[in-house]
């Protein structure tokens, strides 16, 4: 393939689980792209991971690059015009931070004329209004991006399968302690909807390779759907163990006081509505996992 056809693409938030697996699928796709992996640090293991991979090219950048995009473009080198695709998945800030980021992310795609934005979100379960800052401030970056003008693709991934690993940071012990023991003692019953980074990126990397199928959509994300139990369950069977909690008096206070209290509420009293069988029809590329096949490939990574 001639580098006149080759299509320049931007990953923020390259390093994290999702922009690792957006670069991975979309660097197997026959060269048909060069991916700028912006990155805070280009020695992290992550980055020479990333580094190693066909048409992948590690770009470092200031530690506020998030919140000063345009210094992160200018550091590719690539100029207006140049740039086809960005991918956007941006890490645990504040709602404020957040918003500002996303706009200023939007905002500089649109100088360097951007012809595909591809911004991760979250799936709200069919609701107007989450109750969820956390949630909604996603929503007015979705706004804010679909009033831009640039064409997009808008991901709304469930709750991550990655965030029930015994690795995974301590918030998430929190969150998933919050799922387990409080969920599963209102709403037994209820089935939780889940999805693997590794999905989302792949999805990410579907998205822009068919624009015609998928330019100006959005795309709901779950592969998996289970109770509390049966979640539980797949997971004592092929870890050979429980999944680990915190102390239940934490996760309580950061239900009912902390500013995630909200998000919990929701997955507590509403939860998502992904279909998921239909999801698997229009995307079989992606090859969407179950949380038993998932959690057998990080067992057998380890």
């Amino acid at each position: 393939m001639s580098s006149q056809q080759v299509k320049n693409v931007v990953v923020f938030g390259a390093t994290g689980q999702q922009g690792t697996a957006f670069i991975e699928a979309s660097s197997s796709h026959d060269g048909q792209y060069k991916i700028y992996a912006l990155s805070r640090n280009t020695s992290s293991s992550s980055s020479v991971k990333l580094s190693k991979l066909p048409g992948v090219e590690v770009v470092q950048v200031n530690k506020d690059y998030m919140d000063k995009p345009e210094q992160a473009f200018t550091a590719t080198g690539l100029k207006e015009n140049e740039v086809y695709g960005v991918f956007n998945v941006q890490g645990y800030v504040s709602e404020k931070v957040e918003l500002a980021q996303g706009k200023a992310i939007i905002v500089a795609s649109k100088r360097w004329n951007a012809k595909h934005f591809i911004y991760s979100s979250i799936s709200f379960g069919g609701l107007d209004d989450t109750k969820a800052p956390g949630f909604e401030v996603k929503r007015d970056i979705e706004n804010y991006l679909i009033s831009s003008g640039i064409p997009y693709t808008i991901l709304r991934p469930t709750q991550f399968m990655d965030n029930l690993l015994p690795t995974s940071a301590f918030m998430f012990k929190i969150s998933r302690t919050i799922l387990l023991r409080q969920t599963f003692y209102n709403h037994p019953e209820r089935k939780h909807q889940l999805i693997s980074s590794r999905d989302i990126g792949r999805a990410g990397s579907e998205a822009i390779l068919n624009p015609d199928k998928w330019l100006n959509g959005i795309i709901e994300l779950a592969g998996d759907e289970l109770t509390v139990k049966e979640i539980e369950d797949v997971y004592t069977e092929v870890l050979g163990k429980e999944p680990e909690l915190t102390f239940w008096p934490l996760a309580a206070f950061v239900k009912w006081v902390s500013p995630l209290g909200p998000m919990a509420r929701f997955f507590d009293d509403h939860g998502f509505k992904v279909n998921i069988a239909q999801l698997k029809e229009d995307l079989p590329q992606v090859g969407f996992e179950d949380l038993r096949s998932y959690l057998q490939r990080y067992k057998a990574s380890q």
